[in-house]
């Protein structure tokens, strides 16, 4: 009994051996890249404040860049050309690397709305106030710095590219009456 559980053994671990050796580069890429972005999407879960986000956005743009020269390092021949993977699984690579980026911007975005949201609360509160004031006639004490305030809050995000088209949408709804307001104050 102990020579056929040790046979068994020794075949399982046989298998074992060889499927760890034997991973494809497609399937070395995919699974990177699915760790690449769990991990990113994990750290995203920790963040508490607009200027950490901030800071994680600017460096995950530069680990991006660098995690795709790497994740490419091993197949690249001197001349920049991708060897040892096949015209097919590149095509599914591509498209599971872009699938997973797709992914992963969602969750980004999502993280982005929770700083973003009270921020444009603020943006479009502070224009409305502005507005309401110029077009009544009434004094615009106070209403100018409130605005400029709640601006400078949103430029922390300026180089921000991944914004929810629903926040996209009120902040150029804010702008627009903005304009409005400034066409009005140039008239008097």
């Amino acid at each position: 009994m102990k020579k056929l559980t040790l046979a068994i053994f020794a075949v399982v671990m046989g298998f074992v051996m060889a499927s760890c050796g034997g991973t494809s580069p497609k399937e070395t890429i995919m699974k990177s890249t699915d760790d690449f972005f769990t991990q990113a999407e994990e750290e995203l879960n920790t963040i508490g404040n607009a200027e950490d986000f901030m800071t994680f956005f600017n460096v995950f743009e530069e680990d991006k860049q660098e995690f795709i020269k790497t994740v490419f390092a091993d197949y690249v021949d001197a001349e920049g050309n991708i060897k040892g993977i096949s015209d097919a699984d590149m095509e599914e690579i591509q498209t599971y690397m872009y699938d997973r980026a797709t992914a992963y911007n969602k969750v980004e975005a999502a993280k982005a709305a929770e700083f973003l949201t009270p921020l444009i609360d603020n943006y479009e509160q502070a224009v409305n106030a502005l507005y309401d004031a110029v077009t009544s006639g009434q004094s615009t004490e106070g209403l100018i710095e409130q605005y400029e305030a709640a601006e400078n809050a949103l430029t922390a995000f300026a180089d921000y590219d991944n914004v929810l088209p629903e926040l996209q949408e009120r902040a150029q709804a804010a702008e627009a009456k903005l304009g409005e307001v400034i066409a009005v104050m140039l008239e008097e």
